[in-house]
């Protein structure tokens, strides 16, 4: 299978344009304008035995449903009008349907743990409008018309499909889908002679005695064993930037970068594209930028190991915080774990960045919470308790963001929650954790993306945001970091902001 088919963007471009279209087209061939519904004459002119070909309402002899539907609006002084008023009833009442389910499973019943947002229900209630139209004419028509009307269906669903992924943006192409290893392996990298400070970097750029780079830096799949947790990761991805790659490299930051559940190592780079940032910051600044390290927290995309040791997935947690921070200082041209390391992640992740942040506070500086939960869930509380962490509450709520705040933060840690305007349940949650760190001292940053929700294009603009200052502080840039400087963000209502309201630096 070749990489031009694997690699097709789903999420823009000219795939779901093109299933737009089609969409569309088949919607007007079945638009009465264009097949014209039989007259009361031409009825019994069909039932006499010429059937018109692939003339449509007015059989009587054949299904039942779709007889008695085709003969009623032929009856009618003007079939093309009847014929239409059904279509968009059925598709008034289809679309009515979907929307109001896809609503009550997302702010009611909650069914997927985080608010769908409207464009997502839009987009359900579409699809479901184009299938009742759809469906309106399967039962008018006959012939060819009847045909495309089941091919109608078929692509309301795709359509419905195709645009609830791009509003997520979790598949971007088809690579992803398959679980493909969407990078090429990094086997045997060492860093060669990583001796200069950043400093030292950029006072070498500007007496023009850098070596050659790459003009951008490079995602690469690389294995990281657990040798010290028990614990089965998959493979992890790793940003390096072009100074990384060259000969006597600078000691760089670090941000740890975990995917929400399900999901994969990848994710941060194939559906938030991180790398794109990551490389235009690079450009403006010689070559540098953060090393990003997005390791396996899950072990298999239907697990959710709640970030932590347990005797259900294993040891993530020391996974995480052991075996993965040996591993960088080991292998990768990096500063020594602390104040220029940073921890994010979204969904799920962010869950474990607001608790594993905090409690490790020996290792991360920065924390990054995107559309982050209260505490972490995987059934009811008690089962989690009983399930695992051995009955002991006081485990479990050592786990809890809030409360691993209260006990571990520090105020020399920055942390930022970002939400999707849509995904409500993620502004609450940002409020009520973030009202933990303001406690303990901790600079707090919460930002909302215009138009988005619980999606990893959220995750883009959020990201964005937090690699500004997270560059800053960690000394990679100079200057201020100012929110105006990011439109589709604003700050997050409810939320004391001690970090970030007018620029910092």
């Amino acid at each position: 299978m070749g990489n031009w088919f694997i690699d097709i963007d789903l999420d823009k471009g000219w795939f779901p344009a093109s299933i737009t279209v089609i969409v569309a087209g088949l919607a007007a061939s079945l638009l009465p304008l264009f097949a014209r519904p039989h007259t009361q004459r031409e009825r019994r002119v069909s039932q006499t035995g010429d059937t018109g070909g692939d003339q449509s309402i007015g059989d009587t002899q054949k299904s039942p449903a779709s007889a008695v539907f085709r003969n009623f609006i032929s009856r009618c002084r003007y079939p093309r009008i009847a014929a239409f008023t059904w279509q968009a009833l059925f598709a008034a009442v289809f679309f009515s349907f979907g929307w109001t389910l896809t609503y009550l499973m997302s702010h009611v019943w909650v069914v997927f743990g985080v608010e769908l947002g409207l464009l997502v229900i839009a987009k359900v209630a579409a699809a479901m409008g184009l299938f009742g139209f759809a469906a309106a004419s399967l039962l008018a028509y006959r012939g060819k018309r009847k045909a495309l009307s089941v091919v109608l269906m078929i692509f309301s669903l795709i359509y419905g499909v195709v645009g609830v992924n791009a509003v997520y943006g979790q598949y971007p192409t088809i690579r992803s889908v398959l679980g493909a290893e969407a990078f090429p392996e990094m086997p045997g990298y060492q860093p060669h002679g990583a001796t200069r400070t950043v400093k030292e970097w950029e006072a070498a750029a500007k007496a023009g005695k850098l070596p050659k780079l790459r003009r951008e830096g490079i995602v690469r799949t690389v294995d990281i064993p657990a040798r010290i947790a028990h614990f089965k990761p998959r493979k992890a991805n790793v940003y390096l930037p072009p100074a990384a790659l060259a000969d006597n490299p600078p000691r760089l930051p670090v941000l740890i970068a975990l995917s929400g559940q399900p999901g994969s190592p990848d994710r941060f780079f194939l559906s938030g594209r991180f790398q794109d940032s990551l490389n235009e910051f690079a450009k403006k600044h010689h070559g540098i930028a953060p090393i990003v390290v997005s390791p396996d927290h899950l072990g298999d995309a239907s697990h959710n190991t709640l970030c932590s040791d347990t005797p259900v997935y294993g040891d993530a947690q020391t996974y995480i915080t052991r075996d993965v921070t040996g591993w960088i200082t080991s292998r990768l041209p990096v500063q020594l774990p602390g104040k220029a390391w940073g921890i994010a992640g979204f969904s799920m992740g962010g869950t474990c960045a607001t608790h594993l942040g905090p409690k490790y506070h020996n290792l991360y500086g920065h924390i990054i919470s995107i559309g982050g939960e209260v505490h972490h869930s995987n059934g009811p509380v008690p089962e989690m308790v009983s399930r695992f962490y051995g009955g002991s509450r006081a485990a479990y709520e050592d786990h809890v963001p809030a409360v691993a705040i209260r006990k571990y933060g520090l105020p020399s840690q920055t942390i930022l929650f970002g939400a999707g305007q849509y995904d409500q349940i993620g502004q609450d949650n940002a409020r009520s954790v973030a009202q933990a760190a303001s406690a303990r001292g901790m600079k707090v940053d919460a930002v909302v993306v215009a138009g988005k929700g619980h999606d990893w294009n959220s995750v883009r603009a959020v990201m964005n945001y937090g690699l500004a200052q997270f560059c800053m502080e960690t000394g990679l840039s100079q200057g201020t970091v100012h929110i105006s400087s990011f439109p589709s963000l604003t700050h997050m209502d409810g939320v004391k902001i001690s970090y970030g309201q007018e620029g910092h630096g």
